[in-house]
């Protein structure tokens, strides 16, 4: 009972010391990222491990490198996803390109939630707002995601980078894009079984027009039940 209590104090003192989510993530992968089924069947280049990192590249004539999970996600659930980033070959050109993904699947096409966008003019991007300064990209930098998986006005979703909350909304449906609401009249059904998917790595809708290398570690990805630091909405 006094490590319980010892540690519901400590939680809380974290959480009044920040303004983003305060769990630990371990310095080793996890099985996860490190099980071959995690590896996206649409990859032109294999995502590979080296130490306690990924390495994710696309040569000219790629589209995609990525990790993925999520097949046990479903709604009423409440998950903070989140990556340690920095690059060694920036991409060229101002064509962004996806690093990570969160989608709905169930439909016959999945349906966009989210997106964490790079280019070389404005770095790092969710949600059109900035996240890494592109001068910053070859240092190690966090984005975090965390959602309440809703298709009701209860769902929220968050974006942190560095700990910083950069976007937020509540009362959402977390099924569609942000911005979708039963109360303003989004009212479109959604397929069932309703589930969830994160990948995580480079990908493009056309093909690289030069060679891009990021790195990526502290992939992670917790089901929450205590949630600090609420952003509201921003």
């Amino acid at each position: 009972m006094k490590n319980l209590v010892a540690g519901l104090l400590l939680t809380a003192v974290l959480s009044a010391c920040g303004n983003g989510p305060i769990f630990r993530v371990d310095d080793d992968l996890y099985d996860w990222v490190k099980a071959p089924s995690a590896v996206d069947p649409a990859s032109d280049y294999t995502p590979l491990l080296e130490g306690q990192t990924v390495r994710f590249a696309l040569d000219p004539g790629n589209k995609h490198s990525a990790l993925v999970t999520g097949d046990d996600w479903r709604l009423g659930q409440t998950y903070l996803m989140g990556f340690d980033v920095r690059f060694e070959r920036l991409p060229g050109g101002n064509t962004p390109i996806v690093l990570s993904r969160l989608v709905r699947t169930g439909a016959a096409s999945p349906v966009e939630i989210a997106s964490v966008q790079v280019d070389q003019r404005r770095g790092v991007t969710v949600m059109g707002r900035e996240c890494i300064k592109s001068p910053e990209l070859g240092n190690w930098h966090r984005v975090e995601m965390r959602m309440k998986m809703s298709n009701g006005d209860t769902g929220y979703l968050e974006v942190f980078c560095d700990r910083k909350p950069i976007w937020a909304m509540t009362k959402i449906r977390t099924t569609f894009a942000p911005g979708c609401r039963l109360s303003e009249g989004c009212d479109s059904d959604v397929p069932k079984p309703v589930g969830y998917e994160w990948r995580n790595g480079l990908m493009m809708d056309q093909k690289a027009g030069t060679s891009v290398v990021a790195y990526m570690r502290k992939l992670h990805y917790r089901l929450v039940f205590y949630v600090p630091n609420r952003a509201g909405n921003l």
